[in-house]
């Protein structure tokens, strides 16, 4: 009888096997620090199958960081791994992650944003500033035009204008082809009549 293969098991078991080997929790996950389990990226260099079967999981399963100017170009799985520059790799991405603060100047479009992400599986979009509440949601108007995310989460300094944040949560998660009413700046009421107490409310959160 002929030795069984890990080619010969079903392609469930496989799978299982690569998520074990090849998946880390997303940035967003509460963890402790240093507690990521090892990526054990050799198993891509057995053989043109396995690579091809595991590269999916590795690339479209994980969510990478992306690039704070470049987005979709360059991104990484974690601060501590090296980039990826590899065009076929990037093209399996479908989870982003991306850090904006909202009192610098962005250094990408509206347009490039949109590019980057739309028709992804998932964006979240990490959102800090240096003293809560001297920013506004201006620079997340950036992702306005995103569509057909299926999963968009904004978290962070977001107290201030939550509706907003609903609100293009909802326009990213949107088909490409419906049009969004866009936003009123009245519609979020602690924009105008809340703000002073969002940093208290802020700083009691867990």
């Amino acid at each position: 009888m002929p030795a069984v293969t890990f080619l010969d098991l079903p392609g469930e078991i496989r799978n299982h096997v690569y998520k074990l080997l090849l998946l880390v929790p997303s940035p967003s996950t509460p963890r402790i620090l240093g507690s990521d389990p090892s990526l054990h990226i050799q198993i891509l260099a057995v053989c043109r199958q396995i690579h091809e079967e595991a590269a999916e999981m590795l690339y479209g399963s994980n969510t990478f960081l992306a690039h704070p100017s470049l987005l979709s170009g360059l991104p990484r799985l974690r601060l501590y791994y090296g980039v990826i520059s590899s065009p076929r790799s990037i093209s399996l991405i479908q989870r982003y992650h991306i850090r904006v603060r909202l009192d610098c100047d962005p250094n990408f479009s509206a347009n490039k944003a949109s590019d980057c992400f739309s028709g992804k599986e998932e964006l979240t979009i990490e959102v800090f500033q240096a003293q809560f509440g001297s920013s506004d949601h201006k620079v997340l108007e950036l992702f306005e035009g995103i569509r057909g995310i299926k999963k968009a989460r904004i978290y962070g300094s977001v107290i201030a204008f939550p509706r907003y944040r609903q609100w293009l949560e909802d326009a990213m998660m949107s088909p490409a082809d419906v049009e969004v009413a866009p936003f009123h700046e009245e519609n979020d009421s602690l924009t105008s009549t809340t703000t002073g107490n969002a940093e208290d409310a802020d700083l009691h959160m867990p």
